[in-house]
């Protein structure tokens, strides 16, 4: 075709050629050509953008998260641009809004702790603590650059103080802690049983007829997935770099680039004597505190002074000791004086919030830098890493060329590689096996230019460091399972919602006849019922029935005037549960220690903070219209 272009391409044609050609040029200039073009916008509203870019990234993330939580669940209709897309959109738009409220009161973060925060982050931890290379491939697996995600950091944290601000300023009232903590420690006294819906399968018949009534009104139930089967190509780190060898100088350049990782900061092994405050008041203890530094100062043991006056528990058995200690390891009342210390020094005493302290240190190890050559095999290691990485990502590039080039095959990328093109097994949006367990790569697989167009992939990188290409071998649609096949699970199905439903009917006839009159020991006896002590509200985290069970009966209503009340209520797996109150206890404040209530408390401060800033991103969304690009979403 290219060659026909050239033979026909004079007199007028040719003209007609350059000046298409040129319009594109001049309107949106060459860069466009190289950048993708303008990247348009998701949503509009009170002069903030959402950007396309953006978009997919947040609709990315909030499918996976889905697919996580459903399963197999996950339909079409619930990950779709309709229902998902408007929800990640309506999200954008609360975080841009957020993000503008916290800059316009002030809130930042500044580049120190930015920083500090980057370097804490677990996914940019090496053996060694943080790696600016694994944050740097980090961030370019996740296609954004430093400044991209730095910035995000920056948003976070701001946003982030502002809904702390909410949270702290909202100060439940002393009464209400009580009062839920009367509700939460009352004793209902009684029992429970439990009608299971096995006893009833033996009088329990499914016909045909319900068995086919079931398959046709929920068709949806019974669907095989759409699957699909690809092609790819894959590149791994440990086929680079094999007989790589770095020279002295580059060992010695990556040392010298990364001097503070090899940096051992100063240690000291700390013993101390704590003597607590009393009712905040340390007078009394600086007293005591002091008259025992004079006797150590006189020579007296310290090991045993610790044992017998530290109200630390745990350090006393161990004459005191706290062990060795960094720097920002205790509080700084503490530390400044710990680090001023020569080795068997005897402080004066230190108050700090725990009480007044006396400490002694033991023992000093001093910074250093690890040298050259104790760690010439960490460097030598990293620097065969980066070569292979170097090498991976260049060929990388070359097959993302070839494979966009040549996008109906895969086989000149891997004549390229010098491997045989590999074709996985079926598998779905939501699991696979081999390189489909990763989510990158069924999000690619799924996507519009590998499944709609016949199209290679993009190079996909995978959570282990390799690095894929891909295209479509066979494709196969979600499709309704045979009845045939899905008979038993149907039977089972039914049987189960049968024997529930007797379960139901017989212990609401029982809570009927029980509330006429009938006795609960003669009823449940009759009827084979094992009784069970009904539990505390608290405490039944492993113990689902009895939690359960508590639930129905704390919000049934309190029996009065000496008489008995009978409930009950549907269980998880089709049980049923009947149960008899015939009392309630008070809540015993004396067992309610002050961890308990300040735990309850600030469990209420996080409620209403929330509801308040809940109510505030409302108030922000007040007369905000927001404009969407329907077509993108």
């Amino acid at each position: 075709m290219l060659t026909s272009i050239r033979d026909k391409a004079t007199g007028w044609i040719a003209w007609a050629i350059v000046i298409l050609i040129t319009i594109p040029f001049a309107l949106w200039g060459v860069n466009s050509y190289f950048t993708g073009g303008v990247n348009v916008n998701v949503a509009e509203f009170a002069g903030e953008e959402i950007d396309y870019q953006n978009y997919q990234r947040a609709l990315y993330s909030e499918r996976d998260r889905v697919r996580q939580v459903y399963g197999s669940n996950a339909s079409a209709e619930l990950l779709s641009g309709e229902v998902l897309g408007r929800q990640v959109v309506n999200r954008l738009v609360n975080d841009a809004l957020l993000v503008r409220a916290a800059r316009d009161q002030g809130y930042r973060i500044s580049d120190e702790q930015l920083a500090q925060a980057i370097r804490r982050a677990p996914d940019f931890q090496s053996a060694d603590g943080f790696s600016r290379d694994l944050y740097e491939r980090v961030l370019r697996f996740s296609g954004y650059s430093p400044t991209e995600f730095e910035s995000i950091q920056r948003n976070n944290a701001a946003t982030q103080q502002l809904q702390t601000g909410f949270i702290e300023s909202a100060l439940p009232v002393n009464v209400m802690v009580e009062d839920l903590l009367e509700l939460l420690h009352q004793r209902r006294i009684g029992e429970y049983v439990i009608v299971e819906p096995t006893e009833f399968l033996a009088e329990i018949e499914v016909t045909d007829a319900e068995i086919v009534a079931e398959y046709e009104n929920n068709e949806r139930l019974y669907v095989d997935d759409e699957a699909v089967k690809v092609e790819y190509l894959e590149l791994s780190i440990e086929d680079f770099a094999s007989n790589y060898s770095p020279t002295e100088d580059t060992l010695r350049e990556i040392y010298d680039s990364q001097g503070q990782q090899y940096r051992e900061e100063e240690q000291r092994s700390v013993s101390h004597i704590l003597l607590d405050s009393e009712g905040g008041d340390n007078s009394v203890a600086l007293a005591e505190a002091q008259a025992l530094v004079t006797r150590l100062r006189a020579g007296e043991d310290f090991t045993g002074l610790a044992a017998q006056y530290s109200t630390d528990v745990g350090s006393a058995s161990q004459g005191g000791s706290l062990g060795w200690i960094n720097r920002g390891a205790t509080v700084p009342a503490f530390e400044s004086v710990a680090f001023s210390l020569d080795e068997n020094e005897i402080s004066d005493p230190v108050e700090s919030e725990f009480g007044v302290h006396i400490i002694r240190v033991d023992e000093i190890q001093a910074e250093r830098i690890k040298s050259f050559e104790d760690v010439r095999a960490i460097l030598m290691q990293q620097a065969v890493q980066d070569q292979a990485e170097a090498e991976m990502f260049e060929l990388a590039e070359e097959v993302r060329n070839i494979a966009f080039e040549q996008p109906d095959s895969l086989n000149p990328a891997g004549e390229l590689l010098g491997q045989a093109v590999q074709v996985s097994d079926w598998f779905s949006r939501t699991g696979g096996t081999g390189i489909a367990s990763d989510a990158n790569v069924r999000r690619a697989a799924f996507g519009d230019t590998v499944l709609q167009d016949g199209f290679n992939s993009d190079v996909i990188a995978l959570d282990d460091g390799r690095q894929v290409v891909l295209r479509k071998r066979d494709y196969r649609s979600a499709e309704t399972l045979p009845l045939e096949l899905v008979k038993a699970e149907i039977t089972e199905k039914l049987l189960a919602a049968k024997g529930a439903e007797r379960g139901q009917q017989l212990a609401d006839s029982l809570i009927e006849q029980l509330n006429n009159g009938a006795d609960w020991n003669e009823t449940i006896n009759e009827h084979g019922l094992t009784p069970a002590p009904i539990s505390v509200r608290t405490g039944n985290a492993g113990d689902r029935e009895s939690a359960e069970v508590a639930a129905y009966v704390y919000a049934w209503e309190k029996p009065a005037n000496g008489e008995t009340v009978y409930g009950g209520g549907p269980l998880s797996g089709g049980r049923y549960a009947m149960f008899s109150i015939v009392g309630v206890e008070a809540g015993d404040f004396s067992t309610i220690t002050d961890q308990e209530r300040e735990n309850l408390r600030n469990v209420m401060q996080l409620r209403f903070g929330l509801g308040l800033f809940e109510s505030y991103l409302i108030e922000l969304r007040e007369g905000i219209d927001v404009s969407i690009n329907e077509e993108l979403l």
